[in-house]
Parts: structure tokens; sequence; C-alpha cells
């Protein structure tokens, strides 16, 4: 992984490539300092930017960075909070920004020569730069193909029942992690998007949405919601509703997506009704957004390609696309250097000869979505790769033609009506909420680790290339990659006043021990713990002694302060261990 933040500003074109008397052009204003922070001072723990750079993140963020980065090196000068006074003197002066920064150390705004020359006078700026280029998606397929004559029949060995969603989930191999409860349970995911219907709509109105935010109009409000300053259009959410459906939308019979039972954060940072290049900058304060919430993943289906009049200045082109240069890129990148999951669309452009993928797909550490229909051949609308730099993209394909979607309310006229659609922009959810399994499974997974596990388990592995990377996801072997899986929670059954059954799953691609499968118990709050032999009660016939696994634990004492966890070997001697948990036995 790389990442140096400072090279975006060698990204930017000179400044004085351009002139204008409106506000057309983009530009970054970035400060010298953070007022009494320079971008020299050595940070370190205990010191005063330390301590305020860890006032800006949670605990949730703080546990997330722990995973990639040691105490020493947990805060740095990109963390801290911008000075306010900057910003206060940049808006005094008529200046309407678009976005802040605190990871660039700055602001952006459309700026008119008269205002350009009155930044040029602040003491405090450092530098001004316009954007040289952006990339913008601006072919996104609803097909009105009829996929009804190819949907499979809900499977009675599942434990659900997916409906017209059920051919997306088989391709890659979620309903056996759903089957044995591995179901995205405790990871945080952050959409960036258009817009979500998930107050209304029956697949979305019950997801654990722990916040939202309009990048745009700068609000708390992600749905459609119209008189606003930049005014929402009927179809202003659809893209977003059918993208978080695929991902973790759950009406049994309806549509099942990988990561249903995740936590989830909304961005709105796109704005449907004209292209222009402020939505890079709603996607940089997103990022910087949900990484501080804590997200263990952000999935963007929005690419960029070409803008509007009068912003074609700020259009990307294929020489940009080096992994080190857009905006979004560098947030992304940024993302995962600080223990986040990225996983973002490759693009509709079809396969071209100078190659057709978009920002932030170029980045390094990040997972590069393409799409494939249901033989698993590439879509023909999918970007192809390779990066500026020579490196394969995309990382992976999955489904995205024909996915089974959710539909906004505002075009629907209704909160039930689904439809078929194409893009990677489908794609590309569905992995993040794979990514979400294997994190829930794993979670003291990398990034790194999690995109290894996903490239290094799919079709195409062997022998990678620039349309399917390394090939269509396979959820249930990606979840194995790095060791043996347990149930995301486990089960208790009450069967008398003092017995209980407690049962999970247990899976491994290697044999398991079955002596070394315990419920291990504690009555004074896991300061000693007891062992209880489990038997496998469940054969999912793997040969390895996968399945569901039970013990009948009779309580001698109060359950007060009951925890319990569970341990496995496998005959190479690995050990593995639920995480112990508090039971509810009531």
């Amino acid at each position: 992984m790389k990442f140096i933040l400072t090279f975006i500003l060698l990204s930017f074109a000179c400044l004085n490539s351009y002139s204008q008397q409106d506000a057309n052009v983009k530009y970054w204003i970035i400060f010298k300092d953070k007022g009494e922070f320079k971008p020299e001072d050595k940070i370190f723990p205990g010191s005063p930017a330390y301590e305020k750079g860890k006032t800006q993140l949670t605990e949730r963020a703080i546990k997330r960075r722990m995973k990639v980065l040691t105490e020493d090196n947990l805060i740095d000068f990109h963390d801290l909070p911008l000075n306010e006074a900057y910003i206060g003197s940049v808006k005094k002066s008529g200046i309407d920004l678009i976005a802040e920064s605190k990871w660039l150390n700055g602001v952006s705004a459309y700026l008119t020569e008269k205002q350009l020359e009155k930044v040029k006078d602040f003491d405090f700026v450092s530098q001004i730069k316009v954007v040289n280029k952006l990339y913008k998606q601006v072919f996104e397929s609803n097909t009105e193909d009829n996929y009804d004559s190819e949907y499979l029949s809900a499977d009675s060995n599942n434990v659900y029942d997916y409906g017209k969603s059920l051919k997306q989930m088989q391709m890659v191999n979620v309903p056996k992690l759903h089957n044995m409860g591995i179901t995205g349970k405790g990871i945080l995911i952050a959409n960036f998007d258009d817009g979500f219907d998930w107050k209304n709509h029956e697949a979305l109105r019950n997801l654990k949405v722990e916040d939202e935010y309009d990048f745009i109009n700068k609000d708390n409000n992600a749905s459609y919601e119209p008189n606003q300053k930049y005014d929402d259009e009927k179809a202003q959410g659809n893209h977003g509703t059918a993208t978080l459906s695929t991902m973790s939308g759950f009406k049994e019979g309806k549509l099942i997506g990988p990561a249903f039972d995740s936590k989830i954060l909304l961005a709105k940072t796109e704005y449907i009704t004209t292209e222009t290049p402020m939505e890079e900058d709603f996607w940089l304060e997103a990022a910087e957004w949900a990484e501080a919430k804590g997200a263990d993943i952000i999935t963007s289906s929005l690419i960029y390609r070409d803008f509007d009049e009068p912003y074609k200045t700020n259009s990307y082109s294929y020489d940009n696309l080096d992994g080190n240069t857009a905006i979004t890129t560098i947030a992304a990148d940024r993302a995962a250097y600080l223990g986040i999951v990225v996983c973002q669309a490759m693009g509709n452009y079809y396969q071209t000869e100078i190659p057709s993928l978009g920002s932030a797909a170029d980045g390094d550490s990040i997972i590069s979505v393409g799409a494939v229909n249901y033989s698993g051949d590439p879509a023909g609308f999918t970007s192809n790769g390779p990066t500026k730099d020579g490196r394969i993209k995309p990382d992976v394909v999955a489904p995205g033609v024909g996915v089974w979607v959710a539909k906004v309310k505002e075009l629907s006229g209704n909160n039930n009506t689904y439809e078929y659609s194409s893009g990677t922009s489908f794609s590309t959810p569905i992995t993040a909420g794979i990514a979400a399994l294997i994190l829930s499974a794993h979670p003291e997974l990398t990034p790194m680790q999690v995109r290894d596990a996903i490239r290094n388990t799919a079709s195409h592995s062997g022998n990678p290339d620039n349309v399917h990377g390394w090939g269509v996801v396979n959820a249930y072997d990606a979840a194995l990659y790095h060791g043996m899986i347990w149930s995301n929670d486990f089960v208790i059954e009450k069967l008398s006043e003092e017995e209980f059954r407690f049962s999970t799953f247990l899976v491994s691609k290697d044999v398991i021990e079955p002596s070394s499968v315990k419920l291990n118990y504690s009555y004074d709050g896991g300061k000693n713990f007891s062992e209880l032999p489990m038997e496998l009660t469940e054969s999912i016939n793997d040969e390895n002694n996968s399945g569901k696994y039970s013990a009948v634990l009779k309580f001698t004492q109060n359950t007060d302060n009951f925890k319990v966890y569970f341990s496995a070997k496998d005959f190479n001697g690995n050990s593995f261990s639920f995480p112990k948990l508090e039971s509810n036995l009531n």
C-alpha cells in the first residue's frame, strides 16, 4: 500500500492555465497550517496535537485504525481539524465554499478572477490549485429485459427465501454463509451515492442505519427532499436506493442482500441534476466523515468522467489514472491506509483500447469491481484496465447484468417496487456486502487481507486480466481464506429452568479436530473459564467435520456475570476461538 497525501498537490494544473470571469473553475485553497499546529510538528502520544486528533475520532474508528497502525502513528497532521479562523476569512470575502477537508488542509470553491486575486493575498494560504481532471459515470443501464425465466425457485436448503435476488446471491456463494449465521453482524458499512429511500421501501426500512448526511445541502437527511439549495429531482436517490438494496436489503421472498445484518452509514454525495466537479469534493468529505465514525467498509458506485458545461476544464484523462491524482482516489487510498475496506465501481465505459476505468477505481489499495452476466462472461459495458502505471484492474467481478434491486418511491409511487438493473454500480455493493461477511467472521483482518481473501479465491485467481481481474467473487471461499469461521452469533435454547443448549456453526477448509471444539463458560465475568465439549449435531458433509456444534449446559450458579466463548483446533494445529460474548439467557 502506498499513501502520500502531499502528492495530490502535484496532480493539479498550473494556476495560470485558466482565466475566467465567471466562477466556473473549481479550486482548492490550501492552508499553510492548522493554526497552532504546523505540518512539521512531531505528533506523538500525549502531545497536544495527538490528543486533539483523537477527539476527532470515535472509539470505533480508533479501534479499527489500531489494526493497521501503531499507537505512535495513530494520529497525523491530516487528522487535525481545520483552523476555523482561516475558513471564516475565506467566507467573509464572499466565496461560497463547496467542501472543507482536514485531510487536504483546505477548502474548495468555484472562483472568479477577482475572487482568485483576493485569495492570493491571504497570508494563511499556502497554495491555490485548480483540479486538472475528473471522471463521471454517464452510462447506467436500467435494463427492461425480463429475467424471470432464469429465476431459480427458492432453494429449500436455504434458511432464507431470496425471491428474484437468489440468482445474484447464488453466483457469488452467499447463501452458504447466511445458512450458517454469517450475515455481516457488527460491521459498519458506508454507502456513497445520490440518496437513499431507506425509510420507506419495504426492503430497507428495517436497516440498522447508524447515521446519514447530505453533503450536497449539508443536512442530516440523505433521502429525497425538495425545496433545497440544490433541489432534488424525482429520480434523486433511485440509484442509491438500488445499490443499498443489493448490498443490505432484506425482504423475504423479494430481495435479500449479502450484508443485511450490518450497520449502515449513508452519504448523499451525488447531485443528479447536473454533472459538476463539486461532487468529488463531497465524496472526499464523506470519506473523512465515515472514517471518523469508524466505518469498516466504504462502497461507492460513483465514477467520474465528463462534466457539463461550463466545467469541461475539470475532466480527467487516462494519463491521470495512476493511483495518485484524482481526489477521490487519494481519499480512497487514505481510507484504506486507515483500515477501511474500500469497494469502488470500475465504470460502464466498455472495453476500449485506451483503458476506460475511472477514479477512484485506479486506487492501489482498494477493491475495484467490474461486472459479469450470469454465465460469468464480462458485461459488454464493464470498463477495463490497466491503470496508467500498469496495475491490473478490476480486482474482481460480480453479477452486474439483470440484478434485482429496489426502486425509489418517488418514481414507483409505492414502497414495494423492484426492477432488474445493470451496471458495475450493482456488482460493487454486492462485493462490499461480501467484504462485510468476511469481516464479521474475521474482524481482525486488515483491508489488504480482505482484498487478498477476495482476489485469491475468485474464479480467475490463477490468471488475472484487465477485464475479469482475479475473477468472480466467491463469498464462502473468501470467508474461509484466513482460517475457520464461526457463526456471527450463537443460539441458546432453554430446555428447562437449569439447562440450556448452546449451538453455533463452525466451518473450516482444513479438517477440524472434533474433540477440540469446546464451549468455554465463566460465572465471574471472564476471570475463570470452564470447558464443555461440543458435539457435531448437523454436518454440512464437507469431509472437514464442519457443521453445527451444540452443547447442553446445566447452570449451577448465578448467571449475572456469565460469559461464554467457543474454541476449536484443526488437525494442522491451528487454534481459533469465537470472541467472548455476554449471553442473554432470558
